[in-house]
């Protein structure tokens, strides 16, 4: 292949649009037709909260490709501030929906409020941080990589949910290892396809760009089509059943 080949693909509406909305489409349609088992959730507590939270995380889904895509196309917007503007705050949301859900998990005795207020502090740590990483490296690096923005922020992000699973689900967690182990696979997933994304981006800025845009295909999958679903058989997974006491 040539070196524009996967980066053509990429951009392309195939990979950018009607890819990741059919698995949520998907999920939409399957919640339509049957609810969860609340007998099944691995924190019962939060059922009634993750349950509504799953369907609108597919909306949102669908809704980002949608608005940084084809509607930031049709205004016209496409390469302008409105235009990085919209995909930004999709950027936050995507990143919010693992905090809220691990919040509500982690911790469903705390009012929602209380939760919101967690999870928007941590979603703000990682842009900010990044910013202010990359403004130095600008100031150190003549024509600095404009790839290097994001694999300061997907690497931010992969330290903050490793640290989330290593310390603070522990905590959270003690004397539950199925809501921990819960608690980790969420961590764990969201960790995964911010690797990928920084390895990708490497590549891309080593010069090794047409294996940086084809390996940046599966963590968008992960992030975009089968986030939802992941999280739905994990908290749906079922308790196992408690062990009968010795006579």
């Amino acid at each position: 292949m040539s070196d524009s080949t996967w980066h053509d693909f990429y951009r392309g509406d195939l990979q950018s649009f009607y890819a990741l909305v059919v698995v949520p489409l998907a999920y939409l349609a399957y919640r339509a037709a049957a609810s969860p088992d609340a007998s099944r959730a691995v924190v019962p507590a939060a059922h009634a909260l993750v349950s509504p939270l799953l369907v609108v995380f597919a909306c949102l889904t669908i809704l980002d490709p949608t608005c940084t895509g084809p509607l930031t196309a049709a205004l016209g917007w496409s390469g302008s501030f409105a235009g990085t503007l919209v995909m930004f705050l999709f950027v936050l949301l995507g990143d919010l929906r693992v905090f809220v859900l691990l919040a509500v998990t982690g911790r469903p005795q705390r009012a929602l409020r209380s939760n919101l207020a967690w999870s928007l502090g941590l979603v703000l740590l990682v842009p900010v941080g990044a910013g202010l990483i990359h403004q130095v490296l600008g100031g150190l690096v003549d024509d600095l990589h404009g790839q290097w923005l994001w694999i300061v922020y997907e690497l931010g992000f992969l330290a903050l949910v490793t640290l989330l699973a290593r310390r603070w689900v522990p905590r959270v967690a003690a004397g539950d290892p199925e809501q921990a182990a819960l608690l980790r696979s969420l961590c764990g997933y969201s960790a995964a396809y911010y690797a990928l994304w920084a390895f990708a981006d490497l590549l891309i800025v080593i010069g090794e760009v047409d294996p940086g845009w084809a390996i940046r295909i599966v963590p968008n999958q992960l992030y975009y089509a089968f986030w939802v679903p992941f999280a739905h058989a994990r908290f749906y997974a079922g308790r196992a059943a408690p062990a009968s006491s010795a006579s």
